[in-house]
């Protein structure tokens, strides 16, 4: 009744070490998302024939659209509510997207479940994240973040493999109702198996304090550079997705069975990074695993923009520069994230939620600049934002 902030009670002693959290559930939580995101795709042409041509792109369009803002508001909440309990409110969000855009009788409604999906879904992300800064710091939380990325790797690739056998098993319908079941086995999981992490509770929240949590983060000069990095990372990734269909299918001719098999690319550079950049953070900071996949990308990038130049423009040795671009990624983007949230404790969750967007808002640039401008020179341009942010990070 004096005025001031309430702060609810401490979760536990701050000086305590957080509670470990079960790897795989914490996998389920973040990559609960990514499935949701990538299942429908094999079943876009199904939707736009059942509510008409050209409404397909939406289903897309809206759910990266809610994606990005939402994860910066989990990630307060988070810090003020507990990691716990904006998980399962989160979870229930995405389960009743997932219903609502499966028995949807107009084409409005599942927008607004995959709107639903994608708010929920953003927090998986966020929180994991936020839950292993809880739990440590340094090269541990960089060896977690890089387990963590390399656990949800193959979901891209593979959930519109999944999708694709749903559609034709049963129709678009049955992607969405299946991704419901999961969303509601993760969230049972999580309800029985989360525990909380927080160790202490942020003060009560109102706009002013979210924006000046947000401004406090970007404003501090260890934050920005390797989020800007990840950024980078993301965007060369976004990418060759929005580039690579027109490059494979209508310049070198595969079919698009076949090139639905070359996002496996990405899955084995991101694993092989991870997994080395995991082996290096053992020994040293994440900042020097950062460098290197910095370093790689920087290679891929520029060597995929010289191939033309040089007249060795070709389905292997775009592959070939892809592979090092990505393999680069597996390094840069744990290590990156870990040495943006290192600084932040007491604000893990907003820390997170920023980087994310950052992430995700650096890849839907380059996605937008594939579209009108040539995919290698945009993947080049990508890796220079990454080398250009981490020498900014070198000298600070």
């Amino acid at each position: 009744m004096d005025g001031a902030p309430r702060t609810g009670p401490p979760i536990a002693d701050p000086s305590a070490r957080a509670p470990a959290v079960p790897f795989l559930l914490l996998a389920a939580v973040a990559g609960i998302g990514q499935v949701a995101a990538n299942l429908p795709l094999p079943s876009l042409p199904a939707i736009g024939r059942e509510f008409g041509a050209g409404t397909e792109g939406l289903v897309v369009a809206v759910f990266l659209a809610a994606f990005a803002p939402a994860q910066l508001v989990w990630g307060p909440l988070s810090d003020r509510h507990g990691r716990r309990a904006v998980v399962l409110a989160a979870l229930a969000v995405f389960v009743a997207g997932s219903a609502l855009a499966a028995a949807a009788p107009a084409f409005w409604l599942v927008l607004a479940g995959r709107a639903l999906q994608a708010l929920g879904g953003a927090a998986g992300l966020v929180v994991a994240r936020a839950s292993l800064r809880d739990g440590a710091e340094g090269a541990a939380l960089g060896r977690g973040i890089a387990a963590l990325s390399m656990a949800i790797a193959a979901v891209p690739a593979l959930a519109p493999l999944a999708g694709a056998a749903l559609e034709q098993r049963g129709g678009w319908r049955l992607g969405f109702w299946v991704t419901a079941a999961a969303g509601l086995v993760v969230l049972a999981w999580a309800a029985a198996r989360l525990p909380e992490t927080i160790r202490a509770r942020a003060p009560a929240l109102d706009l002013g304090a979210v924006a000046g949590g947000y401004r406090a983060v970007w404003s501090d000069p260890r934050f920005r550079p390797p989020a800007l990095v990840a950024a980078g990372a993301m965007g060369g990734l976004f990418a060759f997705g929005a580039g690579s269909p027109t490059l494979y299918i209508t310049v070198f001719g595969l079919t698009p069975l076949a090139y639905a098999l070359y996002p496996l690319i990405a899955v084995a550079g991101v694993l092989a990074g991870g997994g080395a950049a995991r082996a290096i953070m053992r020994r040293g900071p994440p900042s020097r695993a950062m460098a290197i996949g910095v370093a790689l990308m920087l290679a891929g990038g520029l060597g995929m923009a010289a191939l033309a130049p040089f007249g060795l423009f070709g389905k292997h040795a775009v592959n070939v520069t892809m592979l090092v671009f990505v393999l680069g990624l597996g390094f840069a983007l744990p290590a990156a994230f870990a040495e943006a949230l290192a600084p932040f404790p007491d604000r893990a969750g907003t820390a997170a939620s920023l980087a994310g967007a950052v992430q995700i808002a650096g890849g839907a640039l380059a996605a937008a600049a594939a579209s009108v401008a040539p995919m290698p020179w945009v993947m080049a341009l990508c890796g220079v934002v990454a080398a250009g942010a981490a020498a900014r990070a070198g000298r600070g």
